[in-house]
């Protein structure tokens, strides 16, 4: 019976909540980890969507490729390539005060444009495109003042040898073609082609 006595004589030791504490720091931990994790997922979801709309734009600038050859070349809705022509979204020189991208100011962004052609494909984009003919002045062009693509040589069997092909063939300037695609949810993304 001492030992009995001894034992509900001890005063029983105070808990100090350890574990409480530690059960505490685990809890915030994971409520951390869940918060990364649900930024994470959508940050991922975010650039998914990023790259559906760039994929979805790829089409309409194709459109505009198809659109701005045909005036230049095929239809010859550009007959003097010396002058400018608005309702063609065509200017005779390069523009001054492009971005270091190499974006037109009529492009840079959506308010500035000001030309006449905006093609509205299906899908809910609006295509916005500038061509510019590599040119410093609006004359016939020049190697002096534009960027030029220089004659082939002739190397075939139907072109006399010696014979000087730079006045036959003539040199020709290169235009830049630079298409913005406006989609949903504000989404904009470039394009630029060199035609000749």
């Amino acid at each position: 019976m001492n030992a009995a006595r001894r034992r509900a004589s001890i005063p029983a030791r105070r808990q100090r909540g350890v574990v409480m504490f530690v059960a505490l720091i685990v809890l915030v931990a994971m409520a951390l980890a869940a918060l990364a994790l649900i930024r994470s997922v959508d940050t991922t979801t975010a650039v998914v969507g990023n790259l559906g709309f760039r994929q979805a734009s790829v089409l309409p600038s194709n459109a505009a490729v198809e659109e701005a050859v045909a005036a230049l070349f095929e239809k010859n809705s550009i007959a003097d390539k010396t002058k400018n022509l608005a309702a063609e979204n065509y200017y005779a020189t390069k523009q001054a005060g492009e971005d270091s991208r190499g974006i037109p100011v009529q492009l840079q962004k959506k308010a500035s444009f000001s030309l006449g052609k905006v093609l509205k494909p299906d899908g809910g984009n609006e295509v916005r495109y500038v061509i510019e003919r590599m040119c410093f002045k609006e004359e016939v062009a020049a190697i002096t003042h534009c960027d030029m693509m220089l004659p082939a040589e002739g190397r075939g069997t139907t072109i006399e040898p010696g014979k000087d092909l730079s006045g036959v063939l003539g040199q020709i300037p290169f235009y830049r073609l630079t298409v913005r695609v406006d989609g949903p949810r504000n989404t904009a993304s470039f394009a630029q082609v060199m035609l000749r």
